[in-house]
């Protein structure tokens, strides 16, 4: 009656259908990476992450900030997360500062580092680069 706890589908949007890049496990990236579009990372990044949706592997791992609208966090993060919603799924983990309108955080997940929870704001995406093709 008075509960205002959201499904996890309602939560993150993230689909198979709507994830346009894909870090494959043994996948290594050195450098900063700018989609509009949804990630899922089962490799390394080594560098920034920029995205309208992330999904990070049980065995993805992102050495640098994550920046996106939706998280779904099974990997690990060194570097501070910024999200508009995040799930911390039992496997994961962020060794950084997070930064959230809404935050879950399931049993066994770890983090280390302060939590902030912004409601009123969009904390998390900024409007990408627009593509300058002249």
């Amino acid at each position: 009656m008075f509960s205002s706890k959201k499904k996890e589908s309602e939560i993150i949007t993230i689909t198979s259908t709507n994830i346009t890049t894909l870090i494959a496990e043994d996948c290594v990236i050195e450098g900063s990476i700018e989609s509009k579009a949804c990630i899922k990372i089962d490799g390394k990044v080594l560098g920034d992450v920029n995205s309208g949706g992330v999904i990070l592997g049980q065995k993805g791992y992102v050495k640098g900030n994550v920046r996106t609208k939706e998280l779904l966090v099974h990997g690990t993060i060194e570097g501070d997360a910024y999200a508009e919603n995040l799930i911390m799924k039992a496997t994961g983990v962020v060794l950084g500062n997070i930064q959230v309108k809404t935050l879950q955080v399931d049993t066994g997940a770890v983090y280390k580092g302060n939590v902030s929870m912004d409601f009123n704001n969009s904390v998390a995406f900024p409007t990408p680069p627009e593509d300058n093709e002249d």
